[in-house]
């Protein structure tokens, strides 16, 4: 395990630190591990489970199966792992520490894949076969990714107690309560899901719908979407050349998002006489919705002013024309370079701002009329697919290649990812928010259509975004030492 040097006073110089900083081959693992288990498992199933609708294949217990390991393994494989990886490499350095125990990541890692791999693969086949088998590898899947994400979460506590007091580095403390609240909600999941896992191994097959449902909030709402904001306010003014977030409004903001979600969580899974559900649910949804809704308006305010000098660099350059000429130089190169990034990254926040809406109109119904008017699974898909899948897609290969020193593919597969993305969004959410005006059979027969198309284009996107960032997880460091 690495140590770190202290000087007179306690302290490692910022030299020492930079130069004591893992680097990105580190973490690549684990963006690979991602990728391929977006491109050949989780959005598989999803294709699957779209494309039996489509085509009028009967649903039973292992539709439901194939449902509950399919969310379990976009959101702790694909998405999790992804944003995990990005988080591994972003955070020691926001923190001012090199990352502890970098040694052990790749047994963490591999104990990871195992878990989930078992979790794909014995849920629908204890649906299938029940044998005694099938009940030990799905127990063992939750028992190993308590270890996996216990392990990656000791280690990223290690790393912050390390660094210096996080009250000295501005950046990192004003985004510090939506870090320690996304990791201590991954490791609330990881135990939840034990628990679901048991109790699915001890009976048909399936986890109670309640204790799934806390799962997905957790992993969702509690994981990725606050480190998709934290490392939006840090990193995405940087790579897309934007104004900076508001430092003093994040602190309030992520409080009242993580006391949205406890009573989003309680609210779920809790078996409480309905009124108090409706309302402890309703005003998680209403707190949670409410602080998205904030944070994506500022970020779309911020983005409409690109192609434009940033105010705060304008006030401080000699010669501010020149220097804007040089910037819209720059943007242009950038989008010759990779593509038209920032529109997938705008495209994710309106999905963003839509998931947010359907959070609040779902919020006042409850309280108001105790029902919940728009599908929870539009809900959620429009922040995991609309939100965070396009982010990634966005931020990733402009990112990436400045971790690594090596470049995507091609911008071209970085277009391809902006409208498979947006179509396999537009395609699962639609048929679920316009099924309470659909009365004819041939409406039906439509939006089953639709769905069953969403899913290849999601598997399309993750093949392009995986081709895309393949190379960029070879560091060119590496390869010269």
């Amino acid at each position: 395990m690495h140590t770190i040097g202290y000087g007179k006073h306690g302290h490692t110089s910022k030299l020492e630190t930079e130069n004591k900083q893992e680097p990105f081959w580190r973490v690549a693992p684990v963006v690979k591990a991602a990728l391929l288990i977006g491109a050949c498992g989780g959005f598989v199933l999803a294709s699957v489970l779209t494309l039996s609708l489509a085509f009028a294949i009967p649903p039973g217990m292992w539709w439901e199966a194939v449902v509950q390991a399919h969310g379990h393994l976009q959101l702790y494989g694909w998405a999790g792992l992804f944003v995990l990886g990005i988080a591994l490499h972003f955070f020691p350095r926001l923190c001012g520490a090199p990352l502890a125990g970098a040694r052990f990541l790749p047994w963490l890692l591999g104990i990871a894949i195992v878990s989930l791999i078992l979790r794909a693969v014995s849920q629908p086949g204890l649906i299938m076969v029940d044998a005694p088998a099938w009940r030990l590898m799905l127990v063992n899947s939750g028992l190993f990714e308590v270890i996996a994400i216990g392990g990656i979460l000791f280690l990223i506590g290690v790393t912050a107690r390390r660094g210096p007091p996080a009250k000295t580095r501005p950046a990192y403390w004003s985004v510090l309560p939506f870090f320690v609240g996304a990791f201590c909600s991954s490791g609330i999941a990881s135990i939840v899901n034990l628990l679901n896992v048991v109790q699915a191994a001890q009976g048909s097959g399936l986890a109670l719908y309640r204790s799934d449902a806390l799962n997905v909030t957790l992993g969702l709402f509690g994981f990725l979407v606050p480190i998709a904001l934290a490392m939006s306010a840090r990193s995405l003014p940087m790579y897309a050349e934007l104004d900076g977030f508001p430092r003093r409004a994040l602190w309030p903001l992520s409080g009242t998002y993580f006391t949205g979600l406890a009573l989003m969580s309680v609210g779920t899974a809790n078996n409480l006489p309905q009124f108090w559900a409706n309302i402890i649910g309703g005003l998680g949804m209403l707190l949670t919705g409410g602080v998205v809704l904030l944070f994506v308006g500022t970020f779309l305010r911020l983005m409409r002013k690109r192609g434009r000098l940033p105010q705060r660099v304008a006030q401080l350059a000699p010669k501010p024309v020149a220097l804007a000429q040089s910037y819209k130089k720059q943007i242009k190169k950038e989008q010759a370079n990779y593509g038209p990034f920032v529109g997938l990254v705008a495209s994710s926040y309106l999905w963003a701002l839509l998931g947010a809406l359907l959070l609040l109109i779902d919020g006042l119904s409850l309280l108001a009329t105790g029902s919940a008017p728009v599908a929870i699974d539009a809900i959620r898909h429009s922040f995991a697919i609309g939100f965070i899948a396009l982010l990634i897609c966005g931020i990733a290969p402009r990112m990436l290649p400045s971790f690594s020193g090596c470049q995507i593919v091609s911008p071209r597969l970085v277009s391809a990812t902006l409208w498979l993305g947006n179509a396999a969004v537009v395609l699962r959410v639609s048929p679920l928010l316009l099924s309470p005006f659909i009365h004819s059979a041939q409406g039906y027969a439509l939006s089953t259509i639709l769905m069953g198309l969403s899913g290849p284009c999601g598997l399309a996107l993750a093949i392009c975004l995986t081709i895309n960032l393949w190379p960029t997880l070879y560091s060119s460091a590496r390869h010269t030492a």
